[in-house]
């Protein structure tokens, strides 16, 4: 669950990151390729995140199917749950809102393939 809280972070601030590169970036293929490079950082924090949301539903749910289950912790950790996953989707919503995606971005012939592997 720490992972799904944490990726809502990582995205701010990945975003943050960003917007101080691309202000003092004047050149348009290197803008490009700085932005091609976050989302793809965004997207697998935030495959990542979704991953991880789905291994704690399974096992908060198989939790509570327990005989022997505190089902209060688990309802507990269920709604813990719910809360990371709401804000980590109105994080990505934020994101995707600055910086949605665009053909012409993708189809940039000044950003080699695969030069946004950075991380």
């Amino acid at each position: 669950m720490l992972l799904i809280e944490r990726a809502s972070a990582l995205i701010e601030e990945l975003g943050a990151e960003l917007d101080t590169q691309l202000r003092t970036e004047g050149r348009e293929g290197e803008r490009l390729r700085l932005l091609r490079a976050t989302t793809n950082r965004i997207t697998r924090t935030a495959n990542d995140a979704i991953h991880a949301y789905g291994r704690a539903r399974r096992a908060i749910d198989a939790a509570i199917e327990r005989d022997d289950a505190n089902r209060a912790d688990a309802l507990a950790m269920r709604r813990r749950l719910q809360v990371a996953r709401k804000q980590l989707l109105g994080t990505l919503a934020v994101a995707s809102e600055r910086y949605p995606a665009s053909d012409d971005a993708a189809a940039d012939p000044t950003v080699p393939e695969g030069a946004d592997d950075t991380t």
